[in-house]
C-alpha cells in the first residue's frame, strides 16, 4: 500500500493545483464571446458615473472579505504569521495571478503586453479601492472605535475624504497617488489600531488575572465580588483547594499523554468530569484550558474547543462536535478544506429534484467523521497544535433523547479511541447522579474523574460573620443581644460563628451540593441584607437556612410556607389529627411534612433544619416533643418567634418589613432615643408598639445610665395610658421598667399615679404584693393559718418596723389610706393595713391581728366611703377570729362614729339585692337597729 504524502506537501500541491484552475478558467472565460460582451456591457453600466462605479468597488471590497471570513479563509483572531507547514488558500490567489501574467506575456506581443499594463494601470485604482474597503472593514471589525470614540471621528473623516477624492479626481495618475495614500494612512491607521488593542486586551489580562489570583474572601466586598454572578473561575489559583487538585491532575495527564509513573501508553486523553450540577466543572475545564495555553511543552499550541451537546438531536452529535471543532481550530488554521454545507442545508437540496439531488451530491462534502478526525489529527500534527475538546451538558434534555445522545457521544469515543488520534482530546463533562451514565462512559475513557461534596462551612461561618458585623457598622443591635458593639460581642461570643458551633452554617454545608447553589444562596440573601430591607429585622441564620431550603427543595419549601401560619398559631392543619384521634404536635405536622418530599436517607437532615429554624425543644423525629424553645414576646427574631404584630417569614418571603409591620431596629432606636412622651404616645395608642416595647426595651437595662429614662417613660406612659384592654401595664415588660422605678425612690409618685388610674388597680396590687413579700423575706413574720405571727424580740421588732417604712420610703400610709382607700383593690388596701401594722411593731408586743382591726376602723371612719364600708363588712362576716378584734374596737368608737358606720350600712343594705353579709356584719358587730 502506498504512503500518503506528508500533509505540507499535500496542502501545496491542492493549493497549486487550485491556482492552475483558477488561472485556466480565467483565461478560457476571457476567450468567450458572451463573456466578453458581459463585461463590456456592465463596464459601460458602470463607467456612466464615477460614483457608481466607485459605489460597486467599495460593496465589492467588503463582499470579499465576508466570503472570506464565511468560508473560513480569514479569521479576525487569526494571527497574520505565515505557516509554512500548512499555509492558507489565499496563496493561491498569488500563484493564480502568477500564472495569468504568465501566460499574457507568452502569449502576446511586446505591443500588447504594453497595452495591457497601461489598461491595468488605469483600472488600479479600483483595485486599490477594493483593497481599501477590505482594510476599512478590517479595522471596523477591531471594535476599538467603541471603547475610544475619538478613533471613530477619525474614521469617518478619513472615509469622507477617501470617498470625495474618489468622485472628484479623475485623472489617472492623480487618481492612483490620492488612492495609494489614502491606502497608506488605512494601512497605518490599522496597524496602530489593532496594536492598541492588543495592548489594552493584553493590560486588561494581566489586571484581571491579578485580581483573580489576589482575590480572598476577608471582607464583604470580597464575597460580593465572588457570588455577583456564577461565571466559571479561569485561574487555577482561585480555584477551591479541592478543585485545584482535580485540575492539576488533568492538566498533568494531558501533558504528558497519560499517568505520571507512566503505567499507561503515551497519547491522546478521554477524561471524563463528573460532578453534581455547579460544582465547578466548567471552571476546572477553564482553568485547565488557560493552563494549558501558557505550558510549552514541545512548542506545543493548544487549541481549546468547548462544545454544549444541549439540544443536539440524536444521531448528529458527532457532525455538531465536528462542526465546532472546525469553527475553533478556523481561529489558528486555515480550514476551508473541512468546510461543508450544513447537513439540514443538503437534505433540503435533495428534496428539490434530480438536478438538486445532484448538486447536493457535489456540495455535501464529506461524511465520514472518523476520517475527517483523521485527517484533522494529521494536519493537527504537522502544525504543531493539540486539541483539547471538552463535551458539556451531556446529560441535560429529556431523558430519552439525553441517553441517546450519550450513548452516540460513547460510540464516537470508542471509535476515536482506537483510531489513535494523538494530538485529539476530549473531556467529558456530566453529572454523577445516574449511574448508568457513569457505567456508559467509563467503558471509553481512559480516566475519570468524580468531583467530591465540599466542605462551604468555613465559608459560610466567615460569610454570617462579616455580615453580623455589618449590623454593628450600621449603628444597628442585634435583638437578642444587649452589646452595642462588633469586637464587644465577638469578644463575648468567641465561638458564635465558629464552623464547630454556627448550626445554620452546619446544616446548610450538608444541603449544598455545589459551588453554584452556594453562591445563588449567599446572592439571595445578600440581595435583601441591607440597611432598607432585612438587615436587623430578620435573624441572618433564619434567612440562611431558608434560602438553602428553597434551593435544595423547592416543593417543601412551599409546602412549609403554606404550613407556616399554622404551625406556630397552633391552628388546626388540613389534616389535623392522627390515627387514634388525638391533635397532631407540631413535630408530627413537620415529620410528615418531610417524609411527603424527602427520600429516607435525608429526613433527617430537613428535620434538623427546621429544628433550627423554628428553634424547637426536641427533634422532629421525637414524636412526643411539640414546642418552641422561645415565646411570642421574645426579643429574638427567628422564625419560631411569631408575635400577633409580626411576621418574619412574610418578611423573608417579601425580603423587606411590610408595610403594616413596625421595623424592629426603628422601634429599638426609639425606645433607646425618642423622647419619652412621644415614645409613650406611640406605645399607649398602638398595639403594634406596645408589643415590640414588651420585646425590645429590656434594652434599657443593659445601663445604669438609662435609669432615669425608665423612670421617665413610666411616668409618660402612665399618664397617657387611659384604658389598657391588651394588659400592657401587667402583662408584659412594663411592669419591670414600674418595679425599677419604684425601687429608685419613686414609689410615693408611681403609688399616686397608679391609685388614680383606672387601669392602674391590678399593677398597684402587683407591687404592693412584691413589697410585702420582700418584707416577709427579710423579717421573721410569716403569714400562718390566716394570720401573722408576732414577733417576741423587742430589736427584731423596732428592725421590721425600720424595714417596712423603708420599703414604703417613709410614706404616710394612713394619711395615704384616709385619701385613697376607697380607689383601692381590697387587696392592695389590706397589704396597706398590714404594713401600718408593720410600722407600729416597734411599740411593743402586741396581737397583730387586733392591730389590723383597729387600723382597719380607723381608716373607714376617716375616709367616709361606701367602698372602705364593703371592706368592714366583708371583715365582719367572714372570719371567727377576725369579729372578736372588730366587736373589741367598734365598741369603744363614739356614739357618732358608730351612726356614722351606721348610716353608710343602711346605704349599702339599701342599693344591694342580697343582704346577707351586711346582715351579718351588723349581727356579728352587736348591731341593734335604733343603735
Amino acid at each position: 500500500m502506498s504512503q500518503p504524502l506528508p500533509i505540507p506537501a499535500q496542502r501545496w500541491l491542492s493549493l497549486l493545483l487550485c491556482a492552475m484552475t483558477a488561472a485556466a478558467i480565467t483565461v478560457f472565460l476571457s476567450n468567450v464571446s458572451f463573456v466578453q460582451q458581459a463585461y463590456m456591457k456592465w463596464g459601460s453600466i458602470l463607467y456612466t458615473s464615477p460614483v457608481l462605479h466607485y459605489s460597486f468597488a467599495f460593496l465589492a471590497g467588503i463582499g470579499i472579505k465576508l466570503l472570506l471570513d464565511k468560508f473560513y479563509i480569514s479569521h479576525a483572531k487569526r494571527s497574520i504569521g505565515f505557516n509554512w507547514r500548512y499555509p492558507p488558500v489565499t496563496i493561491s490567489v498569488l500563484f493564480s495571478l502568477l500564472f495569468i501574467v504568465s501566460y499574457v506575456y507568452s502569449t502576446y506581443s511586446d505591443e500588447a503586453v504594453e497595452q495591457l499594463i497601461a489598461q491595468t494601470f488605469g483600472a488600479l485604482k479600483f483595485i486599490v479601492l477594493s483593497f481599501l474597503a477590505i482594510a476599512a472593514t478590517t479595522i471596523y471589525q477591531t471594535k476599538l472605535y467603541t471603547e475610544k470614540p475619538v478613533f471613530s471621528g477619525v474614521l469617518c473623516a478619513v472615509s469622507a475624504f477617501y470617498l470625495f477624492s474618489a468622485i472628484n479626481l479623475v485623472e489617472v495618475e492623480q487618481v492612483f497617488w490620492v488612492f495609494f495614500c489614502i491606502a497608506i494612512a488605512y494601512l497605518g491607521m490599522s496597524v496602530y489600531l489593532l496594536w492598541e488593542q492588543i495592548k489594552v486586551s493584553n493590560t486588561e489580562l494581566i489586571v484581571e488575572s491579578k485580581q483573580e489570583v489576589e482575590l480572598k474572601l476577608e471582607s464583604l466586598e470580597d464575597f460580593r465580588k465572588w457570588f455577583k454572578d456564577d461565571s466559571t473561575i479561569k485561574y487555577t489559583e482561585k480555584l477551591e483547594p479541592d478543585l485545584q487538585v482535580y485540575a492539576n491532575r488533568i492538566t498533568e495527564r494531558l501533558l504528558l499523554g497519560g499517568d505520571k509513573v507512566g503505567y499507561e501508553a503515551r497519547g491522546a486523553q478521554h477524561i471524563a468530569l463528573c460532578g453534581p450540577f455547579g460544582c465547578g466543572k466548567s471552571s476546572i475545564i477553564d482553568c485547565i484550558s488557560n493552563d494549558l495555553a501558557k505550558s510549552s511543552v514541545q512548542g506545543k499550541v493548544w487549541i481549546h474547543s468547548d462544545i454544549s451537546t444541549w439540544g443536539a438531536a440524536s444521531g448528529s452529535v458527532a457532525h455538531v462536535v465536528l462542526s465546532h471543532i472546525i469553527d475553533d481550530i478556523s481561529q489558528h488554521l486555515d480550514m476551508c478544506a473541512f468546510r461543508s454545507l450544513p447537513k439540514h442545508y443538503t437534505e433540503a437540496l435533495k428534496s428539490g429534484g434530480s438536478f438538486f439531488q445532484f448538486a447536493s451530491t457535489l456540495l455535501a462534502g464529506p461524511v465520514d467523521i472518523d476520517a475527517n478526525f483523521k485527517r484533522l489529527n494529521d494536519v493537527l500534527e504537522a502544525t504543531n497544535h493539540k486539541l483539547l475538546i471538552t463535551l458539556q451538558d451531556v446529560d441535560r434534555g429529556m431523558v430519552d433523547e439525553s441517553d441517546k445522545r450519550l450513548n452516540d457521544i460513547a460510540v464516537l469515543l470508542d471509535r476515536l479511541k482506537s483510531s489513535d488520534l494523538s494530538n485529539i482530546n476530549f473531556i467529558i463533562a456530566m453529572g454523577n447522579d445516574k449511574l448508568e451514565y457513569a457505567e456508559a462512559l467509563s467503558k471509553v475513557a481512559d480516566h475519570i474523574e468524580t468531583i467530591a461534596t465540599q466542605d462551604y462551612k468555613k465559608i459560610l461561618c466567615k460569610w454570617a460573620k462579616l455580615y453580623t458585623k455589618e449590623v454593628f457598622d450600621n449603628g444597628m443591635v442585634l435583638t437578642h443581644s444587649r452589646i452595642s458593639t462588633a469586637d464587644q460581642y465577638f469578644k463575648q461570643n468567641p465561638f458564635a460563628y465558629h464552623e464547630t458551633f454556627y448550626r445554620p452554617a452546619i446544616i446548610s454545608n450538608s444541603l449544598i451540593v455545589s459551588i453554584r447553589m452556594l453562591k445563588r444562596i449567599i446572592r439571595r440573601v445578600d440581595q435583601c441584607w441591607t440597611k432598607e430591607k432585612l438587615m436587623g429585622e430578620v435573624d441572618l441564620g433564619s434567612l440562611l437556612l431558608l434560602a438553602t431550603l428553597r434551593e435544595a427543595e423547592p416543593a417543601l419549601f412551599n409546602a412549609f410556607v403554606n404550613s407556616y401560619g399554622g404551625l406556630v398559631n397552633g391552628k388546626t392543619l388540613p389534616v389535623a389529627k392522627i390515627e387514634d384521634g388525638e391533635q397532631q404536635t407540631v413535630n408530627d405536622t413537620l415529620f410528615g411534612m418531610i417524609a411527603d418530599f424527602i427520600s429516607a436517607g435525608k429526613v433527617h437532615l430537613y428535620s434538623a433544619l427546621f429544628k433550627e429554624l423554628l428553634q424547637l425543644k426536641e427533634d422532629i423525629t421525637d414524636k412526643n416533643g411539640n414546642g418552641f424553645k422561645s415565646n411570642n414576646k421574645s426579643s429574638e427574631q427567628h422564625l419560631g418567634v411569631k408575635p400577633d404584630t409580626v411576621n418574619y417569614l412574610k418578611r423573608i418571603l417579601l425580603e423587606t418589613v411590610p408595610e403594616n409591620e413596625l421595623r424592629d431596629q426603628i422601634v429599638i432606636d426609639s425606645i433607646k432615643s425618642l423622647p419619652t412622651q412621644e415614645l409613650a404616645k406611640n406605645i399607649c395608642s398602638d398595639y403594634r408598639w406596645q408589643e415590640a416595647f414588651d420585646r425590645f426595651g429590656r434594652i434599657l437595662f443593659s445601663d445604669d445610665k438609662n435609669q432615669d429614662r425608665v423612670e421617665q417613660i413610666v411616668f409618660d406612659v402612665l399618664e397617657h395610658i387611659g384604658k389598657d384592654p391588651k394588659g400592657f401595664l401587667t402583662e408584659g415588660l412594663f411592669e419591670e421598667y414600674t418595679k425599677q422605678t419604684i425601687d429608685d425612690k419613686n414609689f410615693e409618685r408611681v403609688l399616686y399615679k397608679l391609685v388614680n388610674l383606672e387601669s392602674g388597680e391590678k399593677l398597684l396590687e402587683r407591687q404592693l404584693e412584691r413589697l410585702q413579700r420582700n418584707f416577709e423575706g427579710i423579717s421573721e413574720i410569716r403569714l400562718g393559718n390566716g394570720y401573722y405571727k408576732d414577733i417576741k424580740d423587742e430589736a427584731d421588732r423596732r428592725d421590721a418596723a425600720t424595714y417596712s417604712n423603708e420599703l414604703f420610703q417613709g410614706l404616710n400610709i394612713v394619711n395615704f389610706l384616709n385619701e385613697n382607700a376607697h380607689k383601692l383593690s381590697e387587696q392592695s388596701f389590706y397589704v396597706c393595713l398590714r404594713f401600718i401594722a408593720f410600722a407600729q411593731l416597734a411599740e411593743g408586743e402586741f396581737d397583730f391581728l387586733n392591730r389590723l382591726m383597729k387600723n382597719l376602723l380607723g381608716v373607714v371612719i376617716n375616709n367616709k366611703n361606701t367602698r372602705t364600708v364593703e371592706f368592714l363588712v366583708r371583715a365582719a362576716s367572714s372570719q371567727h377570729l377576725t369579729i372578736k378584734h372588730l366587736q373589741e374596737h367598734f365598741s369603744e368608737l363614739s356614739p357618732e362614729q358608730k351612726r356614722d358606720i351606721l348610716q353608710t350600712l343602711a346605704k349599702l343594705n339599701d342599693n344591694q339585692e342580697s343582704n346577707s353579709d351586711i346582715d351579718l356584719a351588723i349581727k356579728n358587730l352587736s348591731f341593734i337597729e335604733g343603735v
